[in-house]
């Protein structure tokens, strides 16, 4: 028997990149939430179980909107968590949010063995799937039972609709997988256009099942829906075609982003170049298969419709983000799409030729390799810098229980309009629209979450930020001193807050809440505490040692908007291997203003 031909053989060849990127998550990951979790997954878990709902008013709670979208999947999940353990663990979300990334990977080698496909295929595409790019969704909560699961579902969807089994029952199933879609991500009304490949296999009746099914779901998503006061109206942005034709372009190209920093100024310039080559390149290859796409089953019809999808996706964003910064297309979150497009690009290449000599083969085993090195190379900083931003919140919020955000007053005064005063579980609504910093009531409604979430034990610090809890507080007498001259850090005194910089500052991260943080303390030893940010990656250390992440050059600045006026002294400490070490005091801040 040749191994080499076994299927199984490189399916687990193929998991060795899937180790790794799960390895990352349990390594670096925080049991924290962050931004819409609170709203989508501790409002809702509030207002579940301790809200005096009806049963009808429980049901749809389920699908409660959060800004544009209703979470419908995302909640169930949240529940029933949170029924089995009685408490939130958001380490446990990233899980089986990340779990989905898993669920495409046997999608796609079930793909190769349905249409006997070369096997060893699934090696690329695994290197390629499992990138560092899309880390939002590995990290965040809500992404990745969001975004991570919309792909999934979406995929099981055409993968089902276009299998040779029983039609009837394939149908019943792809409509079932469907509706858990549109209630994923509001994206995944899309599916119902894209499916369109795969549906020519299918008599009239089915189409005609398939459309009444999307308007039905498109009506019941849209019933009662409430536009967020922070996003555009698409038909605002029709007239700026300008920028529509440019984010779609380099929507499509962005995958290329893996191969620059993200401070990069070539990222947008190449990203639309290649997206413009791709598009033209799909174009030819459709109009040269016309009549194999039109007339005939074949392994084509998968991958347009994940494509079709992707570009649906990709115009949707771009009308819809005509108006903001381009660079927002290289939001982490997003990078899934245009990783799975990659994919499909990669496949629709192969089909088009079929006869790959060896050295070709090998060359694509190895773009794909770089391609999985160079997203995390390229990341590793981001990642380190979201999660302990994602550590020292969380810390913040179970001293505090809340989180100070302040506002103008009519008198152009700072003002504290989002202090939470609600005492009872019974009393805070479900998840809500307009969930935004932007506007006093979602900031008050954010911090009641806060509040009762803590005060009424919905969740824990797991132990390692429990421990920087309790040393962000120590008296710092009792804290051991870092190295002299390790860290040097230059603070500045601005109107609105209290700049920070360090050209020669280092840390070796080896867990997520590992870093750098500025404590503030009051006089009455009340404090607020903030990861600092690092603008680079030490690529010499990192060269050299492989057991962490090394970053280097704190920069950024400590905004006055998260504070109470008053008098404060600044304890600045490092985190290695969750020991903290004391750098410095500054021991008289004024706070005033924001």
């Amino acid at each position: 028997m040749n191994l080499f031909s076994q299927r199984h053989f490189y399916f687990f060849l193929s998991l060795a990149p899937a180790i790794f990127f799960y390895f990352f998550l349990l390594k670096f990951g925080i049991n924290a939430p962050f931004a819409d979790d609170w709203s989508a997954i501790n409002g809702f878990i509030i207002r579940f179980f301790h809200g005096d709902d009806s049963l009808l008013e429980k049901i749809a709670l389920l699908a409660s909107q959060c800004n544009e979208h209703r979470e419908g999947y995302l909640s169930i999940v949240s529940l029933i968590q949170y029924a089995i353990s009685g408490q939130i663990n958001y380490m446990t979300l990233n899980l089986i949010g990340a779990g989905a990334t898993l669920g495409v990977h046997v999608l796609l080698n079930g793909y190769l063995h349905r249409y006997q496909l070369p096997h060893w295929w699934i090696i690329p595409l695994a290197f390629i799937w499992y990138n560092a790019a899309y880390f939002h969704n590995v990290f965040w909560p809500v992404c990745a039972l969001q975004h991570n699961s919309i792909v999934f579902f979406i995929l099981c969807v055409f993968y089902v609709l276009d299998g040779k089994g029983k039609q009837s029952t394939q149908f019943a199933w792809a409509i079932l997988l469907a509706f858990i879609a549109v209630f994923t991500s509001g994206n995944g009304f899309l599916l119902f256009a894209a499916a369109l490949p795969i549906l020519k296999n299918y008599r009239w009746t089915y189409w005609l099942i398939w459309s009444m099914a999307g308007i039905a779901f498109f009506s019941l998503y849209m019933w009662g829906y409430l536009h967020p006061y922070q996003r555009g109206h698409l038909t605002d942005n029709l007239h700026m075609l300008g920028s529509i034709v440019q984010i779609f372009f380099v929507y499509l190209g962005s995958f290329v982003g893996v191969f620059f920093s993200s401070s990069s100024e070539f990222r947008i310039q190449l990203s639309q170049g290649l997206g413009i080559t791709v598009f033209l390149g799909w174009g030819v290859f459709v109009l040269r298969h016309i009549y194999q796409i039109i007339r005939q089953k074949s392994s084509l019809d998968l991958l347009l419709s994940i494509q079709l999808f992707i570009l649906a996706t990709a115009l949707i964003y771009a009308v819809g983000r005509a108006n903001l910064p381009i660079e927002y297309v290289f939001e982490s979150r997003y990078a899934i799409n245009s990783t799975l497009f990659l994919m499909s690009l990669c496949l629709m290449t192969w089909h088009a030729f079929p006869a790959i000599k060896s050295w070709r083969a090998w060359g694509f085993v190895g773009f794909s390799i770089l391609y999985f090195t160079l997203s995390y190379w390229n990341n590793l900083l981001a990642v380190i810098n979201f999660t302990s931003a994602q550590s020292a919140a969380i810390i913040k919020h179970s001293i505090q229980h809340r989180e100070h955000y302040y506002f103008r007053d009519s008198l152009g005064q700072k003002a504290d309009l989002g202090a939470p005063d609600l005492k009872e579980l019974a009393q805070l609504a479900g998840p809500i629209v307009d969930f935004t910093a932007e506007l006093p009531a979602s900031v008050k409604y954010a911090n009641d979450v806060v509040s009762l979430t803590f005060k009424k034990g919905f969740f824990a610090l797991d132990g390692r930020e429990a421990k920087l809890e309790k040393d962000f507080q120590a008296d710092v007498a009792s804290l051991p001193q870092a190295p002299q001259g390790k860290d040097v850090l230059k603070f500045s005194l601005e109107k609105n807050g209290l700049t920070y910089s360090g050209e020669k500052t280092r840390v070796r991260m080896s867990h997520g809440s590992d870093g750098m943080y500025a404590i503030f303390e009051n006089a009455k030893k009340e404090n607020w505490v903030f990861s600092l940010y690092f603008m680079e990656l030490d690529r010499a250390r990192q060269i050299k040692f492989h057991d962490a992440i090394y970053v280097r050059k704190a920069e950024g600045i400590l905004p006055f908007i998260y504070l109470p006026d008053g008098d404060y002294r600044v304890k600045i400490m490092r985190v290695e291997d969750n020991q903290t070490s004391l750098v410095g005091i500054l021991p008289h801040i004024p706070v005033r203003g924001m």
